[in-house]
């Protein structure tokens, strides 16, 4: 790309937007290939559900990047470079005194309506998750963003910028201040210069939802700002959710400070605990170190160092570290000047997003899709490739009756009415099983997860939890907990097996009788989500090691934090316990369906000996129906995999920024 399109085009939007298109193309792609499931009516009503369910998730996913860093690193200004800088000056406020206070979450603006929701710090009170408040239209406060007058938009997103001062136990009492026992001597009278004495200075606002009808956001971005290490460690939320459900880090220190021991704890207890992150250190403000009384190659190699410092103190490769300057890069943007661009380092961090994000998100979203997809093409090829089997032998019997003498037929009616009725005797007596089936899956499966039983541990924990002073009583009553929770997943493990056993068992007397399909439900798997949750385990107990400084503060913070793991981990059982019940319901249905074929089968063999039986000129009849049911069979095959090709081969497209 030249320098005068690299100022005209954002390699960002276009990646983002050659995202957008692949993933558009996949969720039309699902549409279709749940309405040819349904058509078909091979596979149980709820695969096709189950693809329209993946087809609105699809749809829905974004690229989630979180931006850390302490407080004026340049956070804000970044993201306006990066992303805004179209529109001609700052969108977010980040000028001097002008620090974002809370978290804000940048997102698309639903019908193209901006806006800007406020969520009071009063809410910390509450022991609700941010994300449940999200539903609570009433919690939040509402303002309008025109984004044509600067005047009226500066004037409302200033609000990000609010502080109040309040009395130091109003602070404590909402985990933003530490409790007076542990609070040194020389500080308990806290003085606020704007406030006066027992005063202090905190955030107005808990959480911001900015939304904005733009380009990059509409292509499928969303962007968190998050405040400095204080709001991090004083938000278990932040950490145990927002940051870690985000698709990449891009982790800001300053050129002018380098890594300061804040910037280490940052990075150490907040942004290695997430292996499938991506993460982009970016050494922002290198302008501090341009000189025009020095050579450029000095200044390069002064920034060259300073890399190399940054990478050996945060223990990275030094090609992980970006030089940036977005103040800067945001400048050179709205000016068009391509070299001042250049040398903002913009460009490159640019290229970077789109090189080593874009490509991470869209394999993301295969991986996510794969499975299903590619486990519902295989279904119903394997259930088409069984019925073109059985007419093919049912017209090879057919077509040895034309060499049988008549007075055979009446034999071979008997022998499949027999059939039929032994069938219906046995299919009776499945039936009447499924009733222990149905009761030994809720004992041994279900009532282990019961979110009630994990509400009793909650609770039990919680009150425990308050008692802890110590990080070693808190760590410990995190391993207790975990330690529980996992005991739970072991009975339901238990549980999964015996179920499966008894299933298999009950089928496997009725395939080998009657040589039905063998049962392809894919047994439900509760090892990986039993290693999801030692996983969770062990990121929450390094959590809680770090939790000195939260003890140190508040107790509500040790407990929001409890909360927040808590209601993530109950959240986890609900959803293994939703989908250990979809597995029931499909293995029924799975094999109530290949009982109801075989039925039908038997059924529609014993009509043809009879009607056979009756004249042996329908022998002919029969021959040509079989064959046109055969032509039937392969024609919806056919189709099966014209309509399931491109489906398939959007999952094996690499990603391609530039079409």
């Amino acid at each position: 790309m030249s320098a005068a399109q690299s100022m005209t085009q954002s390699p960002i939007l276009e990646g983002l937007s050659a995202l957008n298109r692949w993933r558009q193309e996949l969720v039309g792609g699902l549409h279709e290939m749940a309405a040819l499931t349904a058509d078909l009516g091979l596979l149980p009503s709820g695969t096709m559900l189950q693809l329209e369910t993946l087809a609105y998730d699809t749809e829905q996913d974004s690229l989630r990047i979180a931006f850390v860093g302490e407080f004026s690193r340049g956070k804000t200004e970044l993201i306006n470079a990066l992303f805004f800088s179209d529109m001609g000056q700052r969108l977010l406020p980040s000028s001097s005194g002008q620090t974002t206070m809370c978290p804000v979450e940048i997102r698309g603006a639903p019908q193209g309506r901006p806006g800007l929701q406020l969520l009071p710090i009063a809410s910390r009170s509450l022991d609700v998750s941010i994300e449940k408040l999200k539903k609570a239209g009433s919690a939040w406060r509402k303002f309008p963003l025109s984004l044509e007058d600067k005047k009226e938009r500066s004037e409302s997103l200033a609000h990000l910028t609010e502080t109040v001062c309040v009395a130091v136990e109003d602070a404590r009492r909402i985990g933003l201040c530490p409790p007076l026992n542990r609070t040194p001597k020389s500080r308990e009278r806290t003085v606020c210069p704007s406030c006066g004495l027992g005063k202090v200075l905190i955030p107005r606002w808990r959480h911001a939802i900015l939304y904005l009808a733009h380009p990059v956001l509409d292509a499928g971005l969303t962007v968190l700002d998050t405040p400095g290490l204080n709001a991090i460690g004083a938000e278990p939320e932040l950490t145990f959710s927002m940051l870690a459900d985000a698709d990449a880090i891009v982790f800001l220190l300053g050129a002018d400070t380098g890594v300061t021991q804040s910037d280490l704890m940052i990075w150490d207890q907040y942004l290695l605990r997430n292996a499938h992150q991506k993460q982009i250190v970016l050494l922002n403000k290198i302008d501090a170190l341009w000189d025009e009384l020095r050579d450029w190659d000095d200044i390069q190699q002064e920034i060259a160092r300073q890399v190399e410092n940054t990478a050996t103190r945060l223990r990275i490769s030094p090609a992980q570290v970006i030089p940036v300057s977005g103040q800067k890069g945001l400048v050179a943007r709205i000016r068009q000047d391509a070299d001042l661009l250049q040398r903002s380092g913009m460009a490159e961090l640019e290229q970077s997003i789109v090189d080593v994000l874009l490509p991470a998100r869209h394999e993301a979203i295969k991986n996510k899709c794969r499975t299903q997809i590619e486990r519902a093409v295989l279904d119903q090829k394997n259930i088409l490739q069984d019925q073109r089997h059985r007419l093919l032998a049912q017209m090879e019997s057919v077509q040895s009756l034309k060499d049988r003498t008549a007075e055979k037929i009446p034999k071979l009616v008997e022998q499949h009415q027999l059939l039929l009725k032994n069938f219906e005797a046995d299919r009776q007596a499945f039936e009447e099983k499924k009733t222990r089936f149905r009761q030994a899956v809720e004992e041994a499966l279900l009532i282990p997860l019961a979110p009630n039983s994990f509400d009793l541990v909650i609770s039990n924990a919680k009150a425990e939890m308050l008692s802890a002073w110590t990080t070693a009583g808190i760590v410990e009553r995190f391993r207790q907990f975990f330690s529980e929770a996992i005991a739970h997943f072991d009975r339901a493990l238990e549980g999964a097996q015996k179920v499966s056993a008894m299933v298999a068992e009950e089928y496997q007397a009725l395939q080998k009788r009657y040589r039905l399909p063998p049962l392809r439900a894919v047994p439900y798997a509760m090892m990986p989500r039993r290693a999801e949750l030692m996983d969770m385990s062990e990121n929450y107990e390094r959590f809680g090691m770090m939790l000195e400084i939260a003890v140190n503060t508040q107790s509500a913070v040790v407990r929001k934090a409890f909360l927040t793991v808590a209601s993530r981990t109950r959240d986890f059982v609900v959803e293994t316990r939703r989908e250990a019940e979809n597995w029931v319901d499909e293995i029924m249905a799975v094999m109530n369906q290949q009982l109801q074929l075989f039925h039908q089968n038997a059924e529609d063999e014993l009509n043809a000996l009879q009607n056979i039986a009756t004249t042996m000129g329908n022998i002919d009849t029969r021959v040509q129906q079989l064959e046109q049911n055969i032509a039937e069979i392969q024609a919806q095959s056919d189709r099966l995999d014209r309509q399931s090709a491109p489906l398939l081969s959007l999952l094996r497209e690499p990603f391609r920024p530039v079409r």
